[in-house]
C-alpha cells in the first residue's frame, strides 16, 4: 500500500504526546504530512483512505481525557489505517488505549499498529519526580524506529483486510510491581476514606505571578483568563497542569497527595510497548 499522506493528531497540554507523535512520524519519512492539534481545538476533517493517521494522547486516571474524546469527535475516514498511541505517567495506561482502538474504528479508521509511552507526570515537580523528563531521548528513538516498523508494515500490504489489523488486547502491558500497585492502592483508599482534602485547581502566589498571561495561553480549556490569572475556573480545569508546568516564575502549584503516593510507589522505569 502506497501512503499518499500522513496526518499527525493529538491532545498534548503538557508537551509529552505531541513529542511522541511527532517522532513516529519522522520514522514514517512521508513527504506529505499534515497536523491535528486538539489541545486547543477540534478536528473535523475527513481522511483520504490512501492516507495514514498517528493519534496521540495523554492518560488520565487510566482513561483518555473526555476533553481528547470530543475534540476527535468529527476526525473521520473511510477505511484508513491508523495507528494508536497513549502516553501516560509511568503508573498505568488501564483501559486508555482500548478506548483510543474502539474510538478511531468507530470513526471509521483500521488500527494497524498500537503503541504505549510513557511521559513525565503532570503531578511531577523536582521534589516529587514521576517520570521525570520523559519521553526523554531513548523514548523518542524508539518511537521513531516504530514509525519505520509501521511504514515497512503498510508497505508490505496491497490492502487493508481484517488481518492485517491488530488485536489491542494483544500488547504486551509494562512490566509492574505488584507490591507498589498494592501500596498505592491502598494509600489512594485511606486517602479516599479519610477524606483528605483533594485540590480542585492549581494554586498561585500572587507575590510571584506577572500576569504575563502564559498560563491562560496553555489552558486547553480556557479556564484561566489574562489578566485574571490568579483565578482559574474550577468548573473547567481539567488537572492537566500545563499552566503549572508553563509558568515561567513558578507561580503556580498544583500540591495533591497523590503526587507523593505516585512518586514512592512508581521509581522503576516502564519502557514503551508496541503492536503491529
Amino acid at each position: 500500500m502506497v501512503v499518499q499522506g500522513l496526518t499527525v493528531a493529538y491532545f498534548s497540554p503538557t508537551g509529552t504526546s505531541r513529542k511522541v507523535a511527532e517522532s513516529i512520524a519522522n520514522g514514517v519519512h512521508c513527504a506529505n504530512v499534515s497536523t491535528l492539534d486538539l489541545t486547543h481545538a477540534p478536528a473535523s476533517a475527513m481522511v483520504a483512505s490512501d492516507n495514514l493517521t498517528i493519534v496521540a494522547m495523554p492518560v488520565y486516571g487510566g482513561h483518555l481525557p473526555p476533553l481528547a474524546v470530543e475534540r476527535m469527535r468529527d476526525l473521520r475516514a473511510d477505511g484508513a489505517p491508523a495507528v494508536a498511541v497513549v502516553v501516560y505517567g509511568n503508573r498505568a495506561y488501564e483501559h486508555a488505549l482500548e478506548e483510543l482502538a474502539e474510538l478511531l474504528a468507530g470513526n471509521g479508521f483500521k488500527v494497524i499498529a498500537a503503541a504505549t509511552f510513557i511521559g513525565e507526570h503532570s503531578y511531577s515537580t523536582a521534589q516529587l519526580p514521576i517520570a521525570q523528563g520523559r519521553p526523554d531521548a531513548k523514548d523518542l528513538s524508539f518511537a521513531e524506529q516504530f514509525g519505520e516498523k509501521v511504514a515497512a508494515k503498510l508497505s508490505r500490504l496491497t490492502a487493508l483486510a481484517p488481518a492485517s489489523q491488530v488485536d489491542i488486547k494483544k500488547i504486551r502491558k509494562p512490566r509492574q510491581h505488584p507490591f507498589a500497585m498494592m501500596r498505592f492502592t491502598i494509600g489512594a483508599m485511606r486517602m479516599i476514606m479519610g477524606k483528605v482534602r483533594m485540590p480542585l485547581t492549581p494554586s498561585v502566589d500572587e507575590t510571584l505571578c506577572l500576569h504575563c498571561g502564559k498560563c491562560a495561553s496553555l489552558c486547553p480549556t480556557c479556564a484561566i483568563r489574562a489578566g485574571e490569572e490568579q483565578v482559574t475556573d474550577k468548573t473547567r480545569c481539567i488537572k492537566c497542569c500545563a499552566c503549572v508546568k508553563g509558568c515561567p516564575v513558578g507561580a503556580r502549584t498544583f500540591p495533591t497527595p497523590f503526587a507523593k503516593l505516585l512518586a514512592a510507589n512508581f521509581k522503576h522505569r516502564k519502557s514503551p510497548k508496541q503492536l503491529l
